[in-house]
């Protein structure tokens, strides 16, 4: 194991491109429902930066496809709209990736589950609530009926073809005015006939107005009960069930985005390190992080017009963003010869246990990751 990890770490602070999981690529950042309540978009309407990913800039990323074992073709957008997608998403598996994306459901047609059913390993649904009213409420624009019937219309002829693929996936954004619901919206999944449901919470609020919809930082007593009744739910209806915690993790080591593993690529052909660091508005832009207001800006490693995607990783914004996790994995697995130097003037006592490794100044977040939720779990 430590031999591995050695080999691992070793790989990392060489030039040579390492091998990645993830590769998300949002192919518009244009939507078609007006503003969901819970959207940045709906915080900065006037910034916000209306674009699809051009065909030429995702030809420029297929080169480097080889470097992924996935590719998700999702960002700020409604990916059912990007006219060139099933290119993309066959381009992408030619590669040998397996391919998936996120959508609202609402173009989720007869049409496009055909091909879904040729093009896709997994996609994923997002239905925020149980009722039609909760649902709508928080997605103006939606129709409930028109999604839950083409969710299960897609499952009935994956059945029908006798095929495992691809995953049908709905996601749950908790939230305060849907959070009651979710043990039902588990039962209405079993009842859709998909394969699995994933409970995320909001943790990206791009305004105070926002933070009364939030859940995070914890839970009271009260939804803890709403969460355990849907985990037996899930468990009744035999449903795969992930619920993202709602508790932080103060020694968390690496965020779920996960960027040494995880690469975002924006509707402009930029490169980030997360969807959180590469949002489609100007300039810069505030998050609220415990009822303060945090400014933020994106932090972009490269562009795929300027350079190959698999040459990007070797420059310096990507090795200064990325040395913070690095060492931080590494501090953790007791490899401290593995460590990346730090800038002068930081501290050099390490510790030599998991529980001081976020006391140590060096093992701090990247900046750009201040007063993101993320970084405690979330």
């Amino acid at each position: 194991m430590i031999r591995s990890l050695k080999d691992f770490f070793r790989g990392l602070r060489v030039s040579k491109a390492p091998r990645f999981q993830y590769l998300q690529v949002e192919v518009t950042s244009r939507c078609d429902l007006p503003g969901c309540l819970m959207c940045p978009r709906r915080a900065w309407p006037e910034r916000w930066l209306h674009h699809d990913l051009s065909w030429q800039n995702f030809e420029r990323l297929i080169p480097a496809l080889k470097l992924f074992t996935h590719v998700h073709l999702s960002g700020w957008g409604e990916p059912l709209l990007q006219p060139r997608l099933w290119d993309m998403a066959q381009a992408a598996r030619s590669q040998g990736c397996t391919v998936s994306l996120t959508t609202n459901g609402m173009n989720l047609t007869e049409a496009i589950q055909v091909q879904v059913l040729e093009h896709l390993d997994m996609v994923a649904v997002s239905l925020d609530g149980a009722t039609a009213e909760t649902f709508e409420r928080l997605r103006p624009g939606a129709d409930f009926q028109r999604v839950t019937q083409q969710v299960a219309a897609l499952c009935a002829s994956k059945r029908a073809l006798g095929r495992s693929r691809p995953e049908v996936v709905l996601l749950f954004m908790k939230m305060r005015p849907n959070v009651a619901e979710l043990p039902d919206l588990l039962q209405l999944a079993a009842d859709l006939g998909v394969d699995r449901v994933n409970a995320t919470n909001l943790d990206f609020i791009a305004a105070p107005a926002m933070e009364g919809l939030a859940l995070v930082p914890s839970p009271d007593p009260e939804i803890t009960a709403i969460l355990e009744q849907a985990q037996r739910q899930a468990q009744k209806s035999s449903l795969p069930f992930r619920n993202v915690g709602l508790k932080p993790v103060s020694d968390l080591i690496v965020c779920d985005a996960n960027p040494l593993k995880n690469v975002f690529v924006t509707a402009f052909g930029d490169i980030a390190p997360c969807v959180y660091l590469g949002l489609p508005v100007s300039e810069t832009f505030n998050r609220q992080f415990f009822q303060k207001s945090y400014l933020a800006q994106n932090y972009l490693y490269g562009n795929v017009e300027a350079q190959d995607l698999s040459e990007i990783f070797t420059q310096p914004a990507y090795q200064e963003f990325t040395t913070g996790f690095r060492n931080r994995v590494a501090a953790n697995s007791g490899l401290m010869d593995n460590l990346v130097p730090t800038p002068p003037n930081t501290s050099h006592q390490c510790g030599d246990s998991r529980g001081r490794l976020i006391s140590e100044p060096r093992f701090k977040w990247p900046p750009p990751c201040q007063g993101c939720y993320k970084s405690l779990g979330f």
